[in-house]
């Protein structure tokens, strides 16, 4: 008997986690029972993403010729799923087909019933159900799953019919998948040490399963030292909140850094209130990249906060992360949510503002998704609460918020994606964004400035991107410019191009010169001098192995108008730190510029910005 579980995935690099660990469970249990059962059991895997054409996922499922076919499903693939399946049981009608998955877990019924080519669905945890259905379709050609907890089935006659639901398991029954890791070359690898969520947030369907469940921590460090040994470059943990019990948390953030390997890295989902000193300690003594962190700040509206069921300490989150991010060694994700219930345009803007100010290394402005089965889910008449009616189930308006302001949002959301989210422009961005009443104001204006200019859309070189804010940015000054002082204009021009340039080569030794500044502004000669000397009385680049020829392919010098280094470097000892023998700084020493040398040899382990020296001469 062949068996398929599908997996549609977002991308090429995912992973599915749940039908490599209902695989693995039923494998394990069936090598221990099959002596019950006359037939064989071949059961694979197959993964596919919502970027393949459907035609040729459906001639591959066929081509299976499996005797069930069944697909998990998620918010981003259940359309395609559908799509597909529907075609499937056309070519293939004596082929069971099976879903499973949280988009299906809720609302079965329904499903069922508008989708005749589907005959049952697996409801919440799945290894134990389909290895029990597993049980029930072999060697018969009439199953009977009147016993089988945790499903919704069709009988032959077409009566729908839902039984209970399935126990809990313990999380130590699911055997580890990743023995052979040839199967996920160049995937990411998701794990997960716990299932269920204290918290009860209305949007989210992890609130529903309160009953949190941990893997013990002998297996748990068993396998992450599997990980480890295997040099592996990224684990994320899917646990929901992965430090809501502080035993287990510190536990793990402890073995990893006392069994850190110098290459993995572990992202975890965490709610930063909680965080506290003993794990604070933790962290500041972590190898920069070691782990990164993903929270889930939504809104900052009390209203908001306590209508979504959730508890947070906002003033002392902010405090948390500003502490972590001092260590200058992980990564911190912020995820802001529009749509929810008592938030205004006016209040999201506050909630921006308030989550720009504890300056994480990524901020996610994400859009209110309206689950089944999720308490927001039951709350769409009394919020006043328009959403697509297909996936991704996407806010369009409340009662506090309309399509148009959604739509501003939208903008805001591309220029926070594109200019902040990308790193690539962070000084630029130091210097601009104070000049605005505020950071919301400022990606606001460039929003409008894109739109206003059609460049919404437009697949951008990445040269491309600093132009358009250069451009952006010349005008404003123009029109902020009351006194027509213009003077105080080109200085600030002076000092953005110089900025746009810094931030250009800080990620790239870029092989042409930027538009702005396109004349080579060092002499050739001069140029090779430096290289060939091995660096000056204040860059020495002499060491072992030096070679002058690699050292000139391998670094960039790029000389900064001084009034730039104010943004570049605003606590640099190396910049301000006073020479003993002239009672002056670099800064001071410099007449009109400052000199950057970039090596790319040396990188920041977590932003793969160049190591950046400076110079007041060459």
């Amino acid at each position: 008997m062949k068996v398929v579980l599908a997996a549609l995935n977002a991308k090429y690099v995912h992973s599915n986690l749940a039908v490599y660990d209902i695989e693995a469970y039923t494998k394990k249990h069936w090598a221990d029972e099959q002596d019950q059962y006359e037939e064989s059991l071949d059961l694979v895997v197959r993964e596919y993403t919502i970027n393949h054409n459907l035609d040729m996922i459906l001639q591959s499922l066929y081509q299976e010729k499996a005797a069930v076919v069944a697909f998990s499903c998620y918010i981003w693939n259940i359309q395609e799923i559908l799509t597909i399946a529907k075609e499937l049981y056309k070519v293939a009608p004596k082929t069971r087909i099976w879903l499973g998955g949280p988009e299906v877990s809720y609302d079965s019924e329904n499903r069922l019933a508008e989708h005749p080519f589907v005959e049952g669905i697996m409801q919440g945890e799945g290894e134990a159900t389909f290895y029990e259905l597993i049980t029930k379709w072999a060697g018969q050609n009439q199953p009977c799953y009147d016993s089988v907890c945790g499903i919704v089935f069709r009988k032959a006659d077409g009566t729908i019919c839902q039984n209970p639901v399935r126990p809990l398991m313990s999380l130590d029954e699911i055997p580890f998948i990743y023995e052979d890791l040839t199967k996920f070359e160049n995937k990411i690898l998701y794990y997960e040490t716990s299932r269920g969520c204290p918290f009860s947030c209305s949007y989210c369907l992890s609130s529903i399963d309160k009953s949190v469940r941990f893997r013990s921590l002998s297996l748990v460090e068993k396998e992450l030292e599997f990980f480890l040994k295997n040099k592996v470059s990224q684990v994320k943990f899917i646990d929901r909140t992965f430090n809501c019990k502080r035993e287990h948390s510190l536990a793990i953030w402890n073995y990893l850094m006392e069994h850190d390997n110098g290459v993995t890295n572990f992202h975890f989902e965490v709610a930063a209130d909680l965080i506290g000193e003993e794990e604070i300690a933790v962290f500041e003594k972590m190898r920069p990249g070691l782990i990164q962190l993903e929270i889930g700040l939504q809104s900052t509206n009390p209203e908001t906060i306590k209508e979504i069921r959730r508890v947070m300490d906002v003033d002392k989150l902010k405090e948390t992360l500003l502490k972590i991010r001092s260590f200058r060694n992980i990564h911190q994700h912020l995820d802001l949510i529009a749509g929810l219930p008592y938030e205004n345009y006016i209040t999201f803007i506050k909630s921006f503002n308030q989550a720009y100010e504890m300056k994480p290394d990524q901020l996610q402005l994400g859009f209110l998704k309206v689950l089944k089965g999720s308490y927001m889910g039951e709350q769409v008449k009394n919020y006043e609460l328009q959403y697509q009616d297909t996936q991704p189930y996407e806010v369009l308006s409340t009662k506090w918020i309309s399509y148009d302001e959604i739509l501003q949002l939208k903008q805001v959301e591309e220029m926070v994606e594109v200019y902040y989210n990308s790193a690539q422009f962070e000084h630029v961005l130091e210097y601009l964004v104070p000049m605005f009443e505020h950071p919301y104001a400022f990606y606001e204006a460039l929003g409008k400035y894109y739109a206003e200019n059609d460049l919404f859309g437009i697949g951008f070189k990445r040269e491309a991107r600093y132009e358009a804010i250069r451009i952006f940015m010349h005008k404003w000054f123009e029109k902020s410019d009351e006194k027509n002082d213009n003077v105080q204009k080109n200085i600030k021009c002076e000092v953005l191009d110089a900025l746009l340039t810094y931030d250009y080569y800080l990620r790239e030794n870029a092989k042409s010169r930027p538009s702005w500044s396109k004349e080579e502004p060092i002499d050739k000669k001069q140029y090779q001098d430096f290289f060939r000397n091995a660096g000056n009385e204040e860059i020495v680049l002499q060491k072992d192995g030096y070679d002058s020829k690699v050292a000139a392919r391998i670094m960039h010098i790029e000389p900064i108008v001084k009034e730039a280094i104010k943004w570049i470097a605003p606590n640099s000892k190396e910049v301000f730190e006073i020479d003993a023998n002239t009672g002056k700084n670099k800064f001071e020493k410099a007449n009109k510029i400052i000199y950057c040398l970039f090596d790319y040899e040396q990188r920041n382990p977590l932003s793969k910005e160049a190591k950046v020296y400076f110079a007041s001469t060459l």
